[in-house]
């Protein structure tokens, strides 16, 4: 994987024990597999008083997967721009429209490739509970946002894929993984850290606190 400086959800690391709710497994409140349109997800009532990422931040990298059977990749840039809000209602929303698509770069051959990644459109969603108890942030829908892959060798060939998350869930995410569900693995007073399931891998989010 490429490091490019975002970090995405986890809760662990922050302070709070996580509130009350029952544990509920994720795959028993999201269906991946489903089609339709609206909310696909139960959300847990958690108690986010005194949790460090309540409030305002803009990503400033992204560590995305490689893909399409590429070996190690370089990191060079990009990832940042993504508006995201955790509020103190138990709500979120990650705004992708201004993100900077992430690269890196790979050679095969005598000829040096690209890959790009990048999402489209805003994910809103709420808190829910995995196994383990940890709060993990879920979008509500996964048809409002696309996540694009591209690959670069020597020209820009049709994209790796561009799907919802939807369609990643339906059609390339195993073991019951979910895109579009982010973990809190570090947050701070002024930088957190999230992850998120990803075809091939994790994709890792940072942040930094807006003003």
């Amino acid at each position: 994987m490429w490091v490019l400086g975002v970090a995405m959800v986890g809760l662990a690391a922050c302070s709070s024990d996580g509130g009350s709710a029952a544990v509920t497994s994720i795959a028993d409140t999201i269906s991946p597999t489903s089609a339709a349109p609206g909310p696909t997800t139960t959300f847990a009532s958690v108690d986010v008083t005194g949790r460090c990422e309540v409030g305002e931040w803009v990503s400033t990298s992204l560590d995305a997967p490689s893909q399409a059977a590429i070996g190690d990749i370089t990191p060079v840039g990009g990832g940042d721009g993504m508006n995201i809000s955790f509020g103190d209602d138990n709500r979120f929303q990650i705004d992708f429209g201004p993100m900077t698509p992430a690269t890196a770069t790979f050679a095969s051959g005598d000829q040096e490739g690209t890959l790009s990644t990048s999402f489209k459109g805003v994910g809103a969603g709420g808190w829910t509970l995995a196994d383990d108890g940890l709060p993990v942030a879920v979008f509500e829908n996964f048809n409002t946002v696309t996540a694009v892959v591209t690959l670069t060798l020597g020209v820009t060939v049709p994209p790796v894929f561009e799907e919802t998350l939807q369609q990643l869930n339906d059609n390339r995410m195993l073991d019951g993984e979910v895109a579009g569900g982010f973990t809190v693995t570090s947050c701070g007073d002024d930088e957190l850290t999230m992850a998120s399931p990803f075809p091939g891998g994790d994709i890792t989010i940072t942040a930094i606190r807006k003003g």
